[in-house]
């Protein structure tokens, strides 16, 4: 019997997009409701034990807050990445506020800068470095993303190498090191018909007060197939990695 994923989610309790990522990470990882259980950050961290039974973490996106926000649960989910996943090599998939949060957990650095905010659907293209890398090396070297973010990261520690890039963003995924750990500012969990649902439940922050803006931003949304193949490369590569545990008594 397999193991579950572990979703962490940041977003305010009664949010109806704690069930929405919910629902748009096992469509991207290919899972049944039973292998991913959630904890929001905004509440608790998880327990030992719950760190334990899970094969791999995800970390999700949070419509109202900023990893700059003086939030002691955003000082303590930094800590939490730092010492229980990236510092026990935990295989784990962080996305856009999840992103962040690993920037800052591994010693980057992270701006506030709405000038070069990136909302809608987006080109990427991959770095030198994606082509080693057991998951970013499946993708072509130009792919759509959806986006959405008014924060990014500025600096990388020494050895952590960007994997793709965009004109507004340079930084927009990296592997930690060779440790089983991914991050993407931008949102694979995401698809054309689901970012919709995210703009329209935000609209608030990221939309214009002109509805036919909005509708016309709204039109503006592209498919993004290739970089939602992403999280199912990722959701293989932590069942191998799992099955090979178990072969080892471990």
């Amino acid at each position: 019997m397999r193991r579950p994923f572990l979703l962490l989610q940041a977003r305010n309790p009664g949010d109806p997009m704690l069930a929405h990522e919910r629902q748009c990470f096992l469509r991207g990882l290919e899972l049944e409701p039973s292998d991913l259980f959630c904890v929001n950050a905004v509440e608790r961290l998880p327990t030992a034990a719950e760190l334990a039974a899970c094969a791999g973490v995800l970390i999700g996106g949070s419509g109202d807050y900023s990893v700059l926000d003086p939030h002691r649960w955003i000082a303590d989910l930094v800590g939490f990445t730092r010492e229980d996943l990236v510092l026990r090599g935990k295989p784990t998939f962080a996305s856009c506020f999840g992103f962040q949060i690993l920037v800052l957990a591994i010693g980057g650095a992270m701006v506030r800068d709405p000038g070069r905010s990136e909302v809608g659907t987006f080109d990427l293209a991959l770095e030198a470095a994606a082509g080693d890398d057991p998951i970013f090396s499946n993708l072509p070297a130009i792919f759509r993303a959806q986006v959405g973010h008014n924060d990014r990261a500025t600096v990388l520690p020494s050895g952590v190498q960007p994997l793709a890039s965009s004109a507004l963003c340079p930084l927009h995924a990296f592997r930690v090191h060779s440790l089983p750990i991914w991050a993407t500012q931008f949102h694979p969990e995401l698809d054309q018909a689901t970012m919709k649902d995210r703009f329209r439940r935000y609209r608030a922050l990221y939309g214009s007060p002109d509805p036919e803006a909005d509708e016309a931003f709204l039109a503006s949304l592209q498919p993004s197939e290739e970089a939602s193949l992403l999280l199912l490369l990722f959701a293989r590569w932590v069942a191998a990695h799992d099955e090979e545990l178990a072969r080892l008594g471990i």
